[in-house]
């Protein structure tokens, strides 16, 4: 329960807080008023998300004890080091939570879930999805949900109110690392911590949230068939459309941007194919670490990726075919994102 103050500033200059320790700070915060093993009680939770004045008390008060009995103790560690700096804490803690709790009492949302783990299992036949051709296998992906809530809509016919799935991010991006391998993502625009313009989200930012509608219907209306079937797998057909808000937080500044396709079919057929020839394509060996990186793992196939043959569906593929076709399927993705500015009230 006691440690000594890691003096970020002596250490590293006058220079800002790490953006990603700040950004899983404020994250961590916001599950603890949420996440039903929080060291807090439910009552507490309540008062301190309708109260501005009792929830500035608590961050001044009581967040670090809060944050050492959730034992995160790293986090402990670097908002006692926040906490020694008052105009810092003001602009990187207090500011960012009180946009948060204003923004979710206008809204007037019901948050049902916080940091939701998933397993999203991806069956792709003729018969699971509507129109969409065989493509043969199954891929399983693991992600973790920021927030899951219910948004009240105003219309007295829509019961619950509206499914949203929120990403939280502290901005939108950092410098750009220069890689020496292509990627799917070479393009995706990204945004330095200096800049004072807000910037769209990038195309990264799309792909995973529209994985994340994938996996929250395999979450809530798959999961029991298949548990009822002991997990054996089912040609279970999938809706490519249902009401459901894909919302990037940034918790930064509290703006909003909602992801709205042009084409919602369109962008999840091509993010399905992408993603199958992708896994097809790295499984196969056409992939290549990254400068530095030190793995234990077996390595890559020194096959020439022309040569190794993939099955898909009835046919054969070469990897590198499979990788084109990954890349095709994403600038289709590409094609069809749109966002727009979320207006919270």
């Amino acid at each position: 329960m006691h440690f000594l103050p890691i003096q970020q500033g002596r250490l590293f200059g006058n220079g800002r807080p790490d953006p990603r320790l700040v950004g899983t700070l404020l994250h961590t915060l916001v599950n603890v008023l949420h996440a039903p093993d929080s060291p807090l009680s439910e009552k507490r939770r309540a008062e301190l998300l309708a109260d501005s004045d009792a929830f500035v008390h608590f961050l001044r008060r009581d967040a670090l004890e809060t944050l050492q009995l959730a034992g995160k103790i790293k986090l402990a560690m670097f908002f006692n080091e926040l906490g020694l700096q008052p105009t810092l804490f003001r602009t990187t803690v207090i500011t960012p939570m009180l946009h948060y709790q204003r923004e979710l009492i206008s809204t007037h949302s019901t948050v049902f879930a916080a940091a939701e783990r998933f397993q999203l299992k991806l069956l792709s036949t003729k018969n699971t999805f509507a129109d969409y051709p065989d493509r043969g296998g199954y891929i399983a992906l693991v992600g973790e949900f920021d927030q899951i809530r219910l948004r009240d809509a105003g219309n007295k016919e829509q019961v619950g109110g509206i499914p949203a799935i929120i990403e939280f991010k502290k901005g939108l991006g950092g410098k750009k690392v220069a890689t020496t391998q292509p990627s799917l993502f070479e393009d995706a625009a990204e945004q330095t911590e200096e800049d004072s313009e807000p910037l769209l989200p990038t195309d990264s930012h799309a792909m995973q949230l529209m994985i994340y509608w994938l996996a929250f219907q395999t979450r809530w209306d798959l999961t029991e068939p298949m548990q009822e079937r002991r997990g054996v797998w089912q040609e279970i057909p999938m809706q490519l459309q249902q009401e459901l808000e894909l919302i990037l937080y940034n918790l930064n500044d509290g703006r909003q941007y909602q992801l709205c396709p042009t084409n919602h079919k369109a962008a999840m057929l091509a993010l399905i194919e992408c993603i199958f020839y992708l896994d097809w394509a790295l499984k196969s060996g056409y992939a290549a670490p990254s400068p530095g990186h030190d793995c234990q793992r077996i390595p890559l196939t020194e096959v020439p990726p022309e040569s190794v043959q993939v099955q898909v569906g009835s046919s054969a593929l070469s990897a590198q075919e499979c990788h084109q076709l990954a890349h095709e399927a994403f600038a289709r993705f590409k094609e069809t994102i749109r966002w727009e500015p979320y207006n919270a009230k």
